[in-house]
């Protein structure tokens, strides 16, 4: 027998406008965004909504197969009836695959954000983009089978990739990492034709979707204005204005790889300019700098190319050599941080990835290299930080915090059948 509930509501009392109805039902199902357990208390102290509406809500969304009883919690220090508590119900999971130079991950979780299970595998974009995609089907195939996970039981998928992607027409504009593909490809589509035609198919830039995991933070996700600077295959920023991210009707905003830094650099970036940051910084020139001072073999990473991780742990230990690399990133990266801060002003930059890594040391040249600049303050233009968190895995949050996202601003959840 299904269990009754008795809320004692007053049938008498007058409904709420339309517009008001919905919004605080958004608020009280966004008390279940991250997997959280709540009573009706919790929900009304948290919002301010009166605890009949949070009820009616919560028996609304219970109506849906939204939320669930979770049963009786535990009494107050002041003893009384124990409350109710309620949990988000909606078992369908998300996937989010990481499509880059030279790997890709799949990462599985629910909508809630509980991580299920990841598996990486090689990749390389320098092939048909239908090959590529028809490897990305079989290594999706079977990771779902091993979880015994079906397609039904997916909510969404989220692709990041290399290259400027237009999150709405689902197109990718292009990409220097794989130029055999051409421009304006619908990249959304090809990955329809692998999942279906499921409620979210989202696909993203590499650095905006690793940029979003601040987001997951709400004293980051309330900083104003803040930057993420992807640097691994390529640099990219992420640039965050009060919890929205910029993109532009080309998808350019956030391409500091591609700002130029020095002119006069012979080498010409694949995007067709010379001196772009991406190529002054990238894993090749500093390897080549290394062998120039003699750092070849001890900056050689696991995989044998070079390892900025190890350059920085080198650089804190006061060797000039590895001081005299780390200058040139800081230098480099100054300028561009410079232009940004001019026609930006953000209060905060985070630097993911490679850069990521770095010490008190490369931190100290950044800064002095960004002095001189009489309209700064004189403790810098903005706060910078570092995440040396794995820079897929910021992916994966990123993916899954925009896949959430799709799913609780979806107008349907709130209105009435």
């Amino acid at each position: 027998m299904a269990k009754e509930y008795n809320f004692h509501m007053d049938e008498r009392s007058p409904a709420l406008p339309v517009d008001l109805k919905h919004e605080n039902r958004k608020k009280v199902l966004s008390a279940f965004r991250h997997g959280e357990e709540c009573t009706v208390a919790d929900i009304s102290n948290r919002t301010g909504i009166s605890r009949l509406t949070v009820m009616r809500a919560i028996q609304f969304f219970m109506s849906r197969g939204i939320l669930r009883s979770m049963g009786l919690g535990v009494s107050s220090n002041m003893g009384g009836k124990k409350p109710e508590r309620f949990a988000f119900a909606d078992r369908r999971l998300t996937l989010c695959i990481a499509l880059w130079p030279r790997s890709t991950r799949l990462s599985l979780r629910t909508i809630t954000g509980m991580p299920l299970a990841e598996t990486d595998f090689p990749s390389d974009l320098h092939r048909p983009l239908e090959a590529v995609f028809s490897d990305l089907k079989e290594h999706i195939d079977a990771f779902l089978q091993a979880g015994k996970v079906t397609r039904s039981r997916l909510y969404g998928a989220m692709l990041s990739t290399a290259g400027t992607v237009d999150m709405e027409s689902g197109l990718l504009r292009f990409s220097v990492h794989s130029p055999e593909w051409g421009d304006s490809i619908p990249i959304r589509e090809y990955l329809a034709k692998i999942l279906g035609d499921l409620p979210a198919l989202l696909v993203e830039n590499a650095g905006k979707t690793a940029g979003r995991a601040v987001l997951m933070h709400p004293e980051s996700a309330s900083a104003g204005r803040v930057i993420t600077v992807f640097t691994a295959w390529g640099v990219s920023a992420c640039m965050i204005e009060d919890g929205k991210i910029l993109s532009g009707p080309l998808s350019l905003v956030g391409e500091i790889g591609h700002m130029s830094i020095d002119r006069s650099d012979p080498e010409q970036c694949a995007c067709g300019r010379n001196g772009c940051l991406e190529r002054l910084v990238s894993r090749e020139r500093m390897s080549r700098m290394a062998q120039e001072k003699g750092l070849g073999e001890k900056l050689r990473g696991e995989e044998g190319d070079f390892s900025f991780r190890k350059l920085f742990a080198l650089a804190e230990e006061g060797d000039p050599a590895a001081l005299a690399l780390t200058d040139h990133l800081a230098r480099c990266y100054g300028d561009a941080l410079h232009n940004v801060a001019v026609v930006y002003d953000p209060d905060q930059v985070i630097f993911q990835g490679s850069i990521g890594h770095a010490g008190p040391s490369f931190d100290q040249q950044l800064r002095r290299h960004m002095q001189g600049f009489c309209y700064y303050p004189e403790d810098g233009a903005f706060r910078i930080g570092y995440d040396a968190a794995d820079l897929l895995t910021l992916n994966a949050d990123g993916g899954w915090y925009m896949l959430n996202e799709h799913y609780f601003q979806d107008e349907h959840l709130y209105q009435d059948e």
